[in-house]
């Protein structure tokens, strides 16, 4: 609705609860109004004074509860919802939007509660589906969440989230076909979709498709010019199809747009070095080095290869710590393959996996054990408040 049009509106439901005050859905819908326009307090005012005249007025309930969760005021948003509900048993949406501020608020039990609720009233409801299909998703129940999102789409044709979703998993599995199929379909719904170009065009790089990667990333930063990680992912396509000075000149532009980014920093560097760039090398390393020596100490796997890091002019003992990492790392994705058919006792992975422990990857080895602990103990759904 134009700014003009909501003006001549608010005027109407002035009027109309200037005549007439205790005109519940007049103050409701001057509410609307003033939500419209951003001026929030004032539609709470109208959505409390429209329960005044309807103290059962389920809607009035539901609209401020949206307001107040927009606002993160979880517990108020609940309680309003919850109110609504008691209204209105029947109330599909305050089920689901009340489901989403309790996942938000760490209840996820009460959630899936509240979502299956909103199922039984409306069995086809696409955003329920897709809810608990993000549930499952976070649980790593991967097989139980794509069977939500599924259902979400079979339902309807207009929601992206499930597909992107879906394709995220697609992609995981290696089904790089399906997961390309579900992103052409968000860009159908929405040819604007900048993150979905951005995604395709990661898939069809991985499929090997480099050209048509390239195409999806020019489009991406075509419609949002200032989206640092379309840029970033542009270089790295045009550097690995031998356009080098391309490269450089998006990893430069995604450097603009993000000046921290250690990925594009690392990445600018061994491009420069491929096409002999010697400017502003030294300053260069050093940034690179304190990049690493920074990620290291936050247990985050080095932006710099091994193979790279032992050709760089960087501290050599810096050098060799990246190559333990990363050693570390192939072994404790090893053992998950293994631990995937194998369960075997945790001294039994340290003795194999870790043989030796240099204190500069303890970190990395807690990280790795973690993984591999919670492959093999998955988090059992229903049994605890907060995110499995």
């Amino acid at each position: 609705m134009e700014v003009g049009d909501l003006n001549k509106a608010m005027q109407y439901y002035k009027e109309a609860v200037k005549l007439k005050p205790s005109f519940a859905d007049a103050h409701l819908n001057q509410g609307n109004v003033y939500k419209a326009m951003g001026m929030l307090q004032e539609a709470v005012s109208c959505y409390q004074r429209a329960l005044q005249a309807r103290p059962d007025y389920a809607m009035a309930y539901g609209n401020l509860a949206t307001i107040y969760y927009e606002q993160r005021q979880l517990d108020m948003a609940i309680h309003c919802y919850n109110q609504a509900i008691l209204c209105d048993s029947r109330f599909v949406e305050a089920y689901n939007n009340m489901g989403n501020a309790l996942k938000d608020a760490g209840r996820v039990e009460e959630a899936i509660n509240c979502f299956q609720s909103c199922l039984v009233l409306q069995a086809n409801h696409p955003q329920a589906l897709t809810n608990l299909g993000n549930i499952y998703m976070e649980w790593n129940m991967i097989s139980t969440a794509a069977s939500f999102y599924k259902a979400a789409i079979a339902v309807t044709s207009g929601l992206s989230s499930p597909l992107n979703n879906l394709a995220v998993i697609y992609k995981q599995q290696g089904s790089y076909a399906d997961a390309i199929a579900c992103y052409t379909e968000v860009l159908r719904i929405d040819p604007t979709a900048a993150d979905a170009l951005v995604n395709r065009g990661n898939t069809f790089k991985e499929f090997g498709r480099v050209a048509e990667a390239i195409q999806d990333y020019i489009q991406a930063v075509t419609i949002r010019p200032n989206m640092a990680e379309a840029h970033a992912n542009l270089a790295s396509a045009y550097k690995d199809s031998g356009h080098q000075e391309a490269a450089i000149a998006s990893y430069k532009q995604a450097l603009c747009l993000r000046p921290d980014f250690p990925e594009v920093t690392c990445n600018l560097l061994h491009t420069l070095q491929s096409v002999c760039d010697w400017e502003n090398r030294d300053t260069m390393f050093r940034e690179v080095e304190e990049i690493i020596r920074r990620q290291i100490k936050m247990s985050l796997l080095p932006s710099v290869q091994p193979f790279h890091a032992i050709a760089y002019p960087i501290d050599p003992l810096l050098a060799l710590e990246i190559r333990y990492i990363y050693i570390y790392i192939l072994l404790a994705l090893t053992a998950l393959l293994f631990a995937s058919s194998v369960i075997f006792s945790a001294s039994l992975f340290t003795l194999i996996f870790f043989p030796w422990q240099p204190q500069i990857c303890d970190p990395v080895f807690i990280n790795c054990f973690s993984l591999w602990f919670a492959t093999i103990c998955p988090p059992t759904p229903f049994t605890s408040e907060g995110r499995g």
